[in-house]
């Protein structure tokens, strides 16, 4: 069971101030679509089996989302608010949809619009928003998780190309990745947040190899381990100046941390329409369960608590889009809709008792996939420092 966004949810008055006609018919097409290509079973099937969604991916690609904030110039088109208004009811539907898009578009995308060659630009951009080149970003190792700057992945210089030795944790989407955006030290003489480089590492390269990690949610988009043994990489695939790969990658944290609160709003607003719909029609003591006070006031809360995730969310956009400095913003953004999310599929589950705890309904892989946001994306101990920060100024 899939409650679909109703019309007055597509519509919402509080979104007045951010969107704009068109931005909310986009939203309608958005749901529409996922209401006919992202059916429970489907979605469910794909969490389970640990199956790539390719035909809802497909359809993405057909609808043109995965377009979406890329430059004009490649075949993008919309701004950081459609991307919102897009991830918000997209995630509604399907957090596995969201996520890829999140690191092909936002991540990898992102860094290579701004930073890449022009090059770069013209092989790999038009090739991503038409589903022919699809990307990963590897940042993330084992011994540098909240502390992403203390990699220890090497490139050495060799001529025209360096060699890329070193082991990747958490790699969203490089089964798929045509390339794999890898952030490594060049030079190791430097400070920890320097000499750091970036480089498109093809997935066919002799020495790269990609294991899946099995986690407890998630599933359909596997997260990997990537190991790079002796790894040549041309020199011109090297995205950004050399040694200066970490400042290119700060610019493009604040725009993932949107997208995630994004993300965190519409995946739970599922959870609570779930919720809302199943206390509607079960029935105890000869009644439907909604009409017991304990209940609907926690589904008055849980819905309290995602109306305001949502308006952190556009918040954040707005001053994403107008340009302005959102970093505390959407730190706060993303910390808060995550635990939103993490607060209301558990509030969920306790609503529909032994049947939210059931694989057949969706209410357990809210469970398990919230708990994620909460991690990925910086931890939400890594947002509450940087909003601190801003406290001091």
């Amino acid at each position: 069971m899939n409650p679909a966004y109703t019309l007055a949810m597509l519509d919402r008055a509080d979104l007045r101030p951010y969107l704009n006609d068109e931005q909310f018919e986009f939203r309608r097409s958005v749901q529409r679509v996922l209401a006919k290509h992202a059916s429970p079973e489907y979605i469910g099937m794909c969490d389970e089996e640990k199956r790539f969604p390719k035909e809802l991916i497909d359809v993405g690609v057909e609808q043109g989302w995965f377009a979406l904030t890329l430059p004009e110039a490649y075949g993008g088109i919309g701004d950081y608010m459609d991307m919102t208004a897009f991830l918000e009811v997209a995630a509604y539907y399907s957090v596995a949809l969201s996520r890829f898009w999140n690191a092909n578009i936002n991540m990898v995308g992102g860094a290579v619009s701004r930073f890449a060659s022009e090059e770069i630009k013209k092989e790999v951009l038009p090739a991503l928003a038409e589903g022919r080149g699809w990307l990963a970003f590897a940042l993330s190792e084992n011994g540098s998780g909240s502390d992403a700057a203390s990699l220890t992945t090497r490139g050495v210089a060799d001529g025209d190309d360096f060699i890329i030795d070193g082991t990747k944790m958490w790699i969203t989407g490089a089964m798929q990745a045509k390339y794999i955006l890898t952030a490594v030290r060049t030079d190791r003489e430097a400070t920890k947040h320097n000499g750091i480089s970036l480089f498109l590492v093809p997935t066919d390269a002799p020495g790269l190899e990609i294991r899946p990690i099995d986690l407890l949610g998630g599933s359909a988009i596997r997260t990997c381990e990537v190991n790079y043994v002796g790894v040549r990489v041309p020199r011109r695939l090297m995205v950004g100046e050399l040694h200066m790969g970490w400042k290119r990658l700060t610019a493009v944290l604040a725009k993932e941390r949107v997208a995630l609160s994004a993300m965190c709003a519409g995946a739970a607003q599922a959870a609570v329409d779930l919720a809302r719909w199943y206390a509607l029609d079960r029935k105890q003591f000869g009644q439907p369960v909604f009409d017991f006070q304990a209940v609907s006031h926690m589904l008055v809360d849980m819905q309290t608590q995602v109306d305001a995730a949502r308006m952190m969310s556009y918040r954040a956009a707005k001053l994403l889009v107008d340009g302005q400095p959102c970093d505390a913003e959407s730190s706060q953004a993303k910390y808060f809709a995550s635990d939103v999310y993490v607060k209301v599929a558990t509030d969920g589950l306790q609503i529909m008792g032994a049947n939210g705890y059931a694989m057949e309904y969706p209410m357990q892989r809210h469970y398990r996939e919230s708990k994620l946001f909460q991690i990925f994306g910086g931890t939400n101990q890594i947002q509450r420092n940087i909003i601190a920060r801003s406290l001091k100024a």
